[in-house]
Order: structure tokens, then C-alpha cells, then sequence
């Protein structure tokens, strides 16, 4: 049997110590690189939120104004500026069978002047009366005795 000797390599305190804080400093390193990106990507986020809330406030802007745009009236009035006029007696074109419902007649331009916006000539008829105005009512004076803080005339 012989005596083992003592390794030659140990590590010190010292060393020991130093590895440990070397450790601790790049972990921290570490926490603070990904903490800065997270608050980079968190406002990166917010902006793109807000910016989604404008765009689809801005969608349904445009989608109102195409409603509108695309209504009946909207759509009269453009054809008016036009010059075109109301049919009041429309045909109607059946693609499938070729028939035509209804009996076309040709617009004139004096119908419906209402849809044009033209206001109808007046309907002669009686004249108008002429407005009266009531008599002031008499005071009460059986109120006024009573006790009414209005004062007899």
C-alpha cells in the first residue's frame, strides 16, 4: 500500500468566489437584454394597437360615407344633376325567358317633379281665413278673494 498524494489542482476561495460573481454579473446582464427588449416590443405594441383603433375608426368612416353615397337618394340626386328624369312606368327585362313585364313608356320629364326636387304648382282652392286672436280671459274674482296673489284689474 502506498499514500495517495494530494491533487495539485484545487480551487481557491478566491477563485471560487470569483466565478460565482462572474455567474451572477452575466445572468444579470442577461435579465437586463431581455427586459429592455420586452419594453421595446411592449411600446412597438402599443403603437400598433392605437394605430389599428385609428384604422378602423377610419374604415368605418368610409364605410358610412359609401352607405351614404350609395343610397337612394344620393344616387336621385346624382342622376338629376345628370339631367336624367323619373320613370313612373318601368318594363321590366326577364334575362331568363327573354319577356318583357310591364309597359314601357317614354319619360316626358314633367313627371314626379317631387323626386327632381321642383315643388308642385299650388292647387287653387279657397282663400285662406285670416287668423284671430283669442280675448284675454276675465280674472276670477271669486279666485282673487279666495286668495290668489294675483291683483284685480
Amino acid at each position: 500500500m502506498r499514500v495517495v498524494p494530494k491533487p495539485a489542482a484545487t480551487v481557491s476561495t478566491l477563485g471560487f468566489v470569483s466565478i460565482i460573481i462572474a455567474l451572477i454579473a452575466v445572468g444579470m446582464a442577461g435579465v437586463m437584454v431581455v427586459t429592455t427588449s420586452v419594453s421595446a416590443q411592449s411600446r412597438e405594441l402599443a403603437a400598433l394597437r392605437r394605430e389599428a383603433t385609428e384604422l378602423g375608426y377610419q374604415a368605418a368612416a368610409l364605410e358610412s360615407h359609401l352607405q351614404r353615397m350609395s343610397s337612394a337618394n344620393a344616387l336621385a340626386m346624382r342622376a338629376s344633376t345628370l339631367g336624367m328624369v323619373p320613370n313612373p312606368h318601368p318594363a321590366f327585362i326577364n334575362l331568363a325567358d327573354g319577356t318583357v313585364t310591364g309597359a314601357p313608356q317614354k319619360a316626358t320629364g314633367r313627371e314626379m317633379p317631387f323626386l327632381r326636387g321642383i315643388a308642385p304648382a299650388p292647387i287653387p282652392g279657397p282663400p285662406a281665413l285670416p287668423e284671430t286672436t283669442p280675448a284675454p280671459a276675465e280674472t276670477d274674482t271669486e279666485l282673487v278673494a279666495a286668495g290668489s296673489t294675483e291683483a284685480q284689474q
